[in-house]
């Protein structure tokens, strides 16, 4: 009897140090992720970012720290990583020099074509050209346009000519939303937008290009939302 009653106090005492393991192990779990949260390292992320032809998976999740396979920079992935905006917010339309037609950005196009942002402006309605409308009307970036020229889709729709000297560019840009813990979060693309940006060559009297003519997003009137003109890869 004896031997039965010290078998049972036993048992009894490995189950009570077993459960107290399991709590302890169930605290210290709900400790870290409470300390991750409060960190940023836990918890949804949202961002976006433009097609560059590195092939982001759509239709399929994929991590947070394989982001660096598809052209975003590794301080980027850090950063959202850590909980914070992987892009700062997109400054509003570089200061206005004097003149509609004074240039505020020049770059090369997918081709090694001499593009240009002239200041431009807009009526408020439809009329307008340039930095000015572009910013104003359609909430888009200096950057944003730029990406737009530099990594078109890969099909004739992607830098299509509709004049002499003027092309029409069209891209992807796709908003993501993770979840989960740091790099480790799961992702996957909620939104994609193709931005189409028009650019004309045709020579001013400064000897360059007259430049971007307009940029929105395609289906979408008026303004692109906030997080195509934020993209963290541009």
């Amino acid at each position: 009897m004896h031997t039965v009653r010290k078998r049972v106090g036993a048992t009894a005492a490995a189950l009570a140090t077993a459960l107290g393991a399991v709590l302890a192990m169930s605290g210290q779990a709900q400790a870290q992720s409470q300390a991750g949260a409060a960190d940023g390292k836990s918890g949804a992320v949202e961002f976006s970012v433009f097609d560059t032809g590195a092939g982001l998976p759509k239709g399929e999740s994929f991590q947070l720290k394989d982001l660096t396979d598809y052209g975003v920079p590794k301080r980027t992935t850090e950063k959202l990583a850590a909980g914070e905006d992987g892009a700062d917010v997109r400054a509003a339309a570089p200061a206005a020099p004097a003149g509609n037609f004074d240039v505020v950005g020049e770059w090369k196009d997918k081709d090694g074509w001499d593009a240009v942002m002239r200041t431009g402006y807009w009526n408020g309605a439809n009329a307008g050209f340039g930095m000015t409308k572009i910013d104003q009307k359609h909430n888009l970036s200096l950057d944003a346009v730029k990406a737009t020229t530099m990594y078109p889709r890969p099909t004739p729709e992607g830098k299509q000519p509709i004049g002499p000297t003027t092309y029409n560019y069209r891209t992807e840009v796709n908003h993501v939303e993770c979840s989960g813990w740091w790099i480790f979060r799961s992702c996957r693309v909620t939104e994609t937008l193709t931005v189409l940006a028009g650019i004309d060559y045709r020579k001013l009297d400064d000897g360059k290009a007259f430049g971007a003519v307009t940029a929105f997003c395609e289906g979408v009137p008026g303004r692109c939302p906030d997080w195509v003109r934020n993209a963290v890869n541009i």
